[in-house]
């Protein structure tokens, strides 16, 4: 699983899994470009690859502001060349309830990232991903296929991004384009507010996993390193669920 030569981008890449997944990529060979608002700490992971013997570059991005996604994608293309791999990350949670005074606030702002990111993203990458016959990464999550309360807006977002990540690889598929999902389920990062990690809720998640214990974000990168390698060649329009078997139960 190889990637040697190509050249990856994946957004909100400096924190988590996205950081993990930048960092996966490029240990597999590819050149990666890393995005995120939080700027310094993209920088951060970029040095970290670089250290590695990796080859990186940072850049800031709010992938709900489309014609930013247009002109990274210009700007790469004229600098780095065209991509082959696509990593839509980014994404937020704004725990709640539908009745509340910031529900509707909440609601926009995470379709526009979690949604409108990937569209945005994918949108802006379409051309070079055409040429170079590439593969879009999505993240999905166990909220595409289950939901839970207090999160109305991120089980919406994330049912669409299952339903994009379709759509696009039926879409695409006769240019060559392979379109996949990465669901993950509970893993040990910074998307959870630390208010929210409560005893009760880290007890009850690993109740619920039936190995036992929540992921790490470099068990996710390494189904990213697969689905963009030639390995997964002719898998296109799969969401596949990386959750400790938490679906299953």
């Amino acid at each position: 699983m190889q990637l040697d030569g190509q050249l990856a981008v994946v957004t909100g890449a400096a924190r988590g899994i996205g950081r993990a997944i930048a960092r996966g990529l490029a240990e597999a060979g590819a050149r990666v470009v890393l995005t995120d608002v939080h700027e310094n700490e993209a920088a951060d992971a970029v040095r970290g690859i670089a250290d590695a013997g990796g080859e990186a570059r940072s850049f800031r991005l709010d992938v709900s502001d489309a014609a930013a996604c247009d002109a990274l994608a210009e700007q790469v293309r004229r600098e780095m060349g065209a991509i082959s791999i696509l990593v839509n990350n980014a994404g937020v949670i704004f725990p709640g309830r539908i009745h509340e005074e910031e529900a509707v606030e909440n609601w926009n702002r995470t379709l526009a990232i979690n949604v409108g990111g990937p569209f945005n993203m994918c949108r802006a990458f379409y051309p070079h991903l055409r040429e170079t016959r590439g593969s879009v990464i999505n993240l999905a999550s166990i909220r595409s296929f289950v939901a839970a309360p207090n999160a109305a807006a991120y089980a919406a977002s994330k049912g669409a991004v299952m339903q994009l990540t379709r759509a696009l690889a039926v879409e695409w598929g006769a240019d060559g384009i392979r379109v996949n999902a990465i669901a993950p389920g509970f893993i040990e990062s910074t998307l959870v507010p630390d208010d929210q990690k409560t005893p009760e809720r880290e007890a009850a998640i690993i109740a619920r996993t039936p190995l036992r214990r929540q992921g790490q974000p470099d068990e996710i990168a390494g189904t990213a390193v697969y689905l963009a390698s030639d390995a997964a060649r002719y898998v296109s329009g799969t969401i596949i669920p990386v959750d400790g078997a938490y679906l299953a139960g």
